[in-house]
């Protein structure tokens, strides 16, 4: 049975087959290694919000990284090539640049915090190196091309985007914009009130004004 794709990894994980005690400690480890940090959370801790013993936490991972191994390499493996695959296909075809940009930007920054807790604990692995970076550089090796055919094409059709803009500098421009942005709004200042739908509309009016040509 193909697998379904889910809105977040917490919906995935609730709908695997697996032991509840398992279950618990994971999703516990998601919630606390994205507010704490991987190094700042103890497995006392995990198992303390999980409600269950450290020693039904080692019956399903003998360290601590082998449980955040366990979070983090079917996001890579299983998730995102689903996720990949069911953006791609509704990509809707728009007119112009800025519809497209801001189909993407949209799109994108509400996955991006539809996952949040995720996202927060992979962003802070891949930056350590490690098994996590090598993870995150195979799989965006394996969708260059997929980018390139589909949005970055895509976007040229329009004919109102610079030719000097390149599928490296557009990632890197939208890219650029919703990390910082998610970062601002859920690690750096969550304190701060924004206006999500401003906000979004600047990046959106940034992005076009920077791939545009002249």
């Amino acid at each position: 049975m193909k697998e379904q794709i889910f809105a977040s990894y917490k919906d995935w994980v609730a709908n695997q087959e697996m032991p509840n005690g398992k279950r618990s400690a994971i999703l516990s480890a998601l919630e606390l290694f994205s507010k704490q940090g991987y190094d700042g959370t103890s497995t006392m801790a995990i198992a303390k919000h999980a409600g269950i013993s450290q020693a039904t936490i080692f019956k399903y991972f003998k360290t601590k990284q082998d449980l955040l191994k366990e979070i983090l390499r079917p996001i890579v493996q299983n998730l995102l090539p689903n996720y990949k695959t069911e953006f791609l296909d509704s990509l809707p075809d728009k007119p112009t640049l800025k519809e497209n940009v801001a189909f993407l930007v949209r799109d994108r920054y509400h996955f991006l915090e539809a996952n949040s807790d995720v996202i927060m604990i992979f962003l802070s692995q891949v930056l350590t190196g490690g098994e996590s970076k090598d993870l995150f550089i195979g799989f965006i090796t394996e969708s260059e091309k997929d980018f390139v055919n589909n949005i970055f094409d895509r976007f040229k059709r329009t004919g109102e985007m610079s030719p000097s803009v390149t599928p490296l500098v557009m990632l890197r421009t939208i890219g650029g914009q919703l990390l910082t942005y998610f970062l601002q709004t859920h690690k750096i200042a969550p304190q701060l009130p924004v206006d999500k739908e401003a906000d979004l509309n600047l990046i959106i009016e940034l992005v076009t004004k920077t791939i545009a040509a002249e």
